[in-house]
């Protein structure tokens, strides 16, 4: 074989090499997020949450997902949990540059329909994350 004559890649070697590049750089791009302290806590995505959630008690939420990071009351008798950098965006109704990004999760808490009508006061545990817009998220603030 003569020096000066180049040897033709094998058909499907351009791709191949493609895949493997791209898949060591997402591989680079968890390992970054997982050292730089930006993983969600939770496995699930938001998405997943909000399925699980709706319609569940305080005291249910508290026991699948633990203790909020911060509780606040409102003044229109409900309340909202917050746990900061808690899960994920994933699916193609999300842009594609906020899927994978770790958000806050947000849960709306209110008195069950109907229930203060006699006077009494219903405890918090009782109260329940009434439908779907009861789970949100916000995104973090980029630093700066």
């Amino acid at each position: 074989m003569s020096e000066g004559v180049q040897k033709k890649p094998r058909p499907g070697a351009r791709v191949m090499m493609g895949i493997s590049r791209s898949l060591g750089l997402a591989w680079l791009v968890l390992g970054c997020i997982a050292c730089s302290g930006h993983a969600p806590r939770s496995r699930q995505s938001f998405d997943e949450i909000q399925h699980l959630i709706t319609g569940k008690t305080e005291a249910e939420v508290e026991h699948i997902l633990g203790k909020p990071d911060a509780r606040e009351s409102r003044l229109v008798d409900d309340d909202v949990w917050i746990w900061w950098d808690y899960t994920y965006l994933d699916g193609e109704q999300y842009a594609p540059e906020l899927r994978g990004q770790v958000v806050h999760l947000e849960i709306t808490f209110g008195k069950p329909p109907g229930a203060a009508d006699d006077g009494r006061e219903l405890p918090h545990e009782v109260w329940r994350a009434a439908g779907p817009f009861s789970v949100n998220f916000s995104r973090r603030l980029p630093r700066g």
